[in-house]
């Protein structure tokens, strides 16, 4: 039975590090903080048919809360949170956030 790729084995050095550093990890905290910022960022989408600037600050803080997580989670905990490095993860959601931050608070109501 092959259990896929072993350290030491060629076709592990290959393997992405947010994978590597997944390997053995229960689904429970593995799918646990994207589905908590999942459920939010649906809530803010439902909330967009009520009121567009309060759904926008929903998802808004769905971003927020995915960029926490990613700060404070440990890379075996944040699970598929993970993409790139810290860094890049931290940068690209700062950006993707304060974006819709702006988004929400400078279009006009209808």
């Amino acid at each position: 039975m092959n259990t896929g790729p072993q350290p030491g084995d060629d076709d592990y050095e290959d393997l992405p590090s947010n994978v590597i550093a997944l390997r053995g990890v229960s689904p429970k905290a593995r799918y646990g903080p994207p589905l908590l910022v999942l459920g939010v960022f649906g809530l803010g989408l439902g909330l967009m048919f009520v009121d567009f600037r309060v759904g926008a600050l929903v998802i808004a803080g769905a971003v927020v809360l995915a960029l926490v997580l990613r700060i404070v989670l440990p890379v075996r905990r944040a699970g598929l949170l993970v993409v790139r490095t810290k860094v890049i993860d931290v940068t690209v959601l700062a950006i993707l956030a304060a974006g819709l931050l702006v988004l929400a608070l400078i279009v006009p109501a209808p």
